[in-house]
């Protein structure tokens, strides 16, 4: 029942992650079950089962699948607490495990239908501890039989915590890619909703609520006469390109220069890139051309309709999400935002610094 390993991973005042059970362990009643969707540095799937007053935990890299004939990799990790079941949101960068977390399905786990709560929990310890827990869901998405079943000790699985989860040939199987269903079973919401959702909440306050900003002219730098070296300072790389700002709402979007000159026709590459985001954004950033090593060159960017393929709008800033003007917080809190809900992409990237 003890959590050392997964309290010594996590730093509590930087996570909205539960610290603690946060309530005696149930005693009566199903156990459960729930499998999370978690966008960290690799998508996966974490399946937990409840089980002697925790969730026991496999990452499944592949997510669970409805084919009897799929064996999905389930790399067995530390046990969470039951109050992470219903836990939903984001881990911000820098903590272990950073990214969206989706309560992706959730129900009830029993191995003999009818039994006891102390019948079934006895019968999964059971399995645990042989290697092979053979259970049934009754979930939003998932439905039937699975059994899990540690792999042998070997090269194959040199730290023993390598499992194979896979579905029982029952009436609920099928070759449907359960997968496609990529909503919360708890709040409807998709991970890039999460996202944004937690953007809009974390840090901001009624007063900052506003329309979307149009038509901003930029900050621009200032010169000075000496270089300096102050705590409070952040410094980002100067890039050699276009001083470009974006408007994205409801997958329109708007690119202009620092003079409000309108880029959507000279870069639609950029703009097309823009346009799969969800959410309602505005954006500062620069855009650069790319040579072989990743350096920018402007003499590219000159001849930007030759090289698209090298085009990369850098963000830097993130001035307004979701119904919120962010601009007079501080830098490092729309950058920590900025994090948060810009997605990957080849053409849309991150523009990190240096304190």
């Amino acid at each position: 029942m003890a959590l050392t390993e997964y309290k010594a991973k996590r730093k509590f005042d930087r996570t909205p992650e539960p610290a603690s059970q946060g309530r005696r362990a149930r005693q009566q009643g199903p156990l459960h079950f729930v499998v999370q969707k978690h966008d960290a540095s690799h998508l996966h799937y974490d399946f937990r089962l409840e089980m002697d007053g925790v969730l026991k935990s496999w990452a499944v890299p592949k997510g669970p699948s409805l084919n009897p004939s799929e064996k999905r990799l389930a790399v067995q990790v530390e046990d969470h607490p039951l109050d992470y079941r219903t836990f939903e949101g984001v881990i911000p960068e820098g903590n272990y495990g950073a990214g969206a977390v989706m309560v992706w399905d959730e129900g009830e786990v029993y191995v003999r239908r009818g039994a006891s709560r102390a019948e079934n929990e006895r019968l999964l310890k059971n399995g645990l501890q042989k290697g092979k827990l053979k259970f049934t869901v009754k979930g939003r998405k998932l439905r039937g039989t699975f059994s899990l079943v540690r792999m042998q000790d070997g090269l194959r699985n040199p730290k023993g915590n390598s499992w194979l989860l896979i579905k029982a040939d029952d009436a609920f199987a099928s070759d449907a890619d359960i997968l496609k269903q990529e909503r919360s079973a708890l709040t409807d919401r998709t991970l890039d909703e999460i996202a944004l959702g937690w953007a809009a909440e974390i840090q901001l306050d009624e007063a900052l609520k506003a329309p979307m900003p149009r038509r901003i002219k930029p900050m621009l730098t200032t010169l000075v006469n000496a270089s300096f070296d102050k705590p409070d300072w952040f410094f980002e790389i100067k890039w050699d390109g276009y001083r470009a700002i974006a408007e994205v709402q409801d997958g329109k979007v708007n690119l202009y220069s620092r003079n409000l000159l309108s880029f959507n026709e000279k870069f639609p590459v950029i703009v097309q890139a823009l346009a799969s985001f969800k959410g309602d954004l505005v954006l500062d950033g620069e855009i650069v051309a790319l040579d072989d090593e990743g350096r920018p060159r402007f003499q590219l960017l000159q001849e930007y309709q030759e090289n698209e393929e090298r085009l990369v709008y850098y963000v830097f800033d993130l001035l307004y999400v979701n119904g919120y003007d962010i601009r007079k917080l501080p830098l490092r809190q729309r950058k920590e935002l900025l994090k948060q809900v810009l997605p990957e992409s080849d053409r849309i990237r991150y523009c990190d610094h240096v304190e």
